[in-house]
């Protein structure tokens, strides 16, 4: 089996709750921001964290990919109509694992109505984009956020947030050495687009 269809597989079953874990930790965290119009304040919130093991992945946690969930619980978090959403994930020891920086404008959205964004982070070969049939082998970061406007029109991030992680790191440094091809961070963020928004 090749790995495009694996981890793409994977990417949706995982966001959807449809693998078992093979365990939890807890003890992991994130700072949840926003800018734009206003900046609403900073908060700090507990994450779970979920290991899984499938084929093609170490079956250690040092290399296992891991679900990342931070429940925003009924209130959800306020952001602006247009600007930046920023999320800093940290391990149990206090170290940052990622900072995730996701630009927005939903000027556009109606009142009652929902959407989502999600960005993937790869180390790719610099003239690659995800656009690539094989884009899903170079993934290495995934954050899902769920939009929602009120009757007012003020939008809240709502439910939860979750993030994907792909820690590949000996991969990552053989590929830094293919002469032939250079790999650099690339970042896309998408959502949908017919229709780009539904009613709630």
């Amino acid at each position: 089996m090749s790995s495009s269809p694996l981890l793409g597989s994977f990417e949706e079953c995982l966001l959807n709750g449809r693998l078992e874990p093979m365990s939890t930790v807890e003890g992991f965290g994130a700072e949840l921001g926003a800018s734009g119009s206003f900046c609403p304040s900073h908060e700090l919130l507990p994450v779970s964290v979920f290991f899984y093991n499938i084929g093609g992945f170490e079956s250690d946690k040092s290399g296992s990919p891991y679900l990342a969930h931070l429940n925003l619980g009924a209130k959800g978090y306020q952001v602006p109509r247009r600007g930046t959403v920023q999320l800093t994930l940290f391990n149990p020891q206090g170290t940052v694992v990622k900072m995730f920086v996701i630009l927005f404008d939903l000027t556009e959205m109606p009142p009652n109505s929902e959407t989502f964004l999600r960005q993937r982070t790869f180390y790719m070969p610099s003239h690659e984009t995800d656009a690539s049939p094989v884009s899903a082998k170079w993934l290495r970061y995934l954050i899902h956020l769920r939009f929602r406007s009120s009757k007012s029109g003020r939008i809240h991030l709502h439910t939860d947030i979750r993030m994907i992680v792909l820690r590949k790191s000996d991969v990552d440094t053989a590929s830094a050495h293919i002469a032939e091809s250079s790999y650099e961070w690339k970042s896309f963020t998408r959502g949908p687009s017919s229709p780009r928004f539904s009613s709630r």
